[in-house]
């Protein structure tokens, strides 16, 4: 099978970093809305929340946080609301039903 030649030339052309992950993030199936979390993270719960809580995933609406403590699962239980607001504040595209969090290391029973 010939590939078009402009086809292949475009495969060529140089493309920046940021532009190639935009694309394999849109290729998750979630139409990047994880990426757009993400970039968004550190802003809707502060710095020192960020360092020890990560959205992970989201599944049937809800967003997915892992954190390092039951210490932190606790804390983001707790503003829970607060950050789904910040979240919706930020981008309305980041409105979410609520939060389930996960302790890293603990397996679900």
């Amino acid at each position: 099978m010939r590939r078009d030649r402009k086809a292949e030339e475009r495969v060529r052309e140089p493309r920046s970093i940021r532009d190639v992950l935009k694309r394999l993030v849109n290729d998750f199936g979630d139409g990047g809305l994880l990426y757009l979390l993400h970039q968004h993270w550190e802003q809707a719960v502060g710095l020192t929340v960020a360092e020890h809580c990560k959205p992970q995933k989201i599944v049937d609406g809800h967003l997915v946080v892992y954190v390092d403590h039951p210490g932190w699962a606790t804390e983001i239980k707790y503003l829970e609301y607060e950050l789904l607001e910040n979240l919706a504040q930020i981008d309305p595209e980041l409105h979410f039903e609520g939060v389930k969090v996960h302790v890293k290391g603990i397996q679900d029973s």
